[in-house]
């Protein structure tokens, strides 16, 4: 749950004019600062309405690594609202490596706590591919940090809601412009003695596209492409690729297919780009007893009447961002 104290207390924590909006865009506010240990360099994470910036670099001339996202889509953890140390997260990614700004400062709870000095803290992680790399530290001294508001209502405005389970951002069903919801479709079927959570049929698509379509009919969908013969396979297998995705074939039937951008989209919305909690939203739960933060999620498709026998899986994988990077769907044979 998210909450807010007086400004009194927050400006413990920040300085809330001058030094704060200097490395700063025009028109944006800075949500965290600091000076670099050990080095000439100072770090600003800022914010508009629309827009986060990251800002890396010596305090005057051009930023060492500039890098900007949209609001809807910024990777920012807010306080969980527990424990004496307030502290809050915004990461920003460019290509494999992530720079996970973290800021924040301790609240006095007693009057004698209320005289001294507050500590502040905050760093850059650095990681590659969700691998931690390094641990940039600020002086604690220079620490800005704008708890209350910021970010956070910037993305509430959007009709984002935090769920701390997933660890991600998702569409708030109590937004008054919010979509109508499209979950759950994760069902319950039966596979000899045990049970394993299954997709309706029609969740075996990507952007009209199923698994055994023939060949002859993509031209209905997407532009003709010629196949290619598979390495090590026989000649009854082709591979066609299209811009964001692989689809491989046997005897003139599509057996596979592989999605990397978001144009390739399941017919209950998940793609790439989604966010782990979009995804669970729309599932319901985490297939098959996984965890919120495993890598893949993975669940066959139902065939027999929706819920009984097997048939095709769907495998669901997530970058380092949080985000679907990959669905694949394949035949559980040619």
């Amino acid at each position: 749950m998210r909450h807010y104290f007086t400004a009194g207390l927050i400006c413990f924590g920040v300085l809330c004019a001058g030094h704060a909006q200097a490395g700063c865009p025009q028109g944006q506010d800075a949500f965290t600062s600091c000076q670099i240990e050990g080095k000439d360099k100072e770090v600003f994470v800022c914010f508009d309405d629309e827009i986060a910036t990251y800002r890396y670099g010596p305090k005057a001339g051009a930023a060492d690594l500039f890098l900007s996202e949209t609001i809807r889509d910024v990777d920012f953890v807010p306080w969980s609202g527990l424990g004496k140390t307030i502290y809050e997260n915004v990461t920003f990614y460019n290509g494999d490596y992530s720079y996970d700004v973290f800021g924040g400062f301790d609240r006095p709870f007693s009057e004698e706590e209320m005289l001294l000095p507050i500590r502040r803290f905050g760093g850059i992680d650095v990681a590659k591919n969700g691998e931690h790399l390094a641990r940039i530290e600020c002086v604690p001294d220079t620490v800005t940090y704008g708890f209350g508001g910021g970010i956070y209502d910037a993305k509430v405005a959007l009709g984002l809601e935090w769920d701390d389970y997933t660890a991600t951002w998702r569409p708030s069903p109590n937004h008054p412009m919010a979509e109508p919801a499209r979950g759950p479709i994760l069902k319950m079927g039966t596979e000899l003695n045990g049970f394993e959570d299954c997709l309706p049929l029609k969740e075996h698509k990507l952007f009209g596209i199923h698994l055994g379509y023939q060949v002859g009919q993509l031209g209905k969908l997407v532009p003709p492409v010629v196949g290619q013969p598979i390495p090590g396979r026989g000649p009854e297998f082709e591979r066609f690729m299209y811009d964001g995705l692989r689809m491989n074939t046997f005897q003139s039937k599509i057996i596979e297919m592989f999605a990397t951008t978001p144009f390739w989209e399941m017919p209950s919305g998940i793609k790439v780009g989604s966010t782990r909690g979009e995804v669970i939203a729309i599932l319901g739960r985490v297939p098959n007893g996984d965890v919120a933060t495993a890598r893949t999620f993975g669940a066959r498709v139902c065939t027999d009447g929706e819920d009984g026998g097997f048939g095709p899986y769907v495998v669901i994988e997530f970058g380092h961002d949080k985000r679907v990077q990959a669905i694949n769907l394949a035949a559980s044979s040619p």
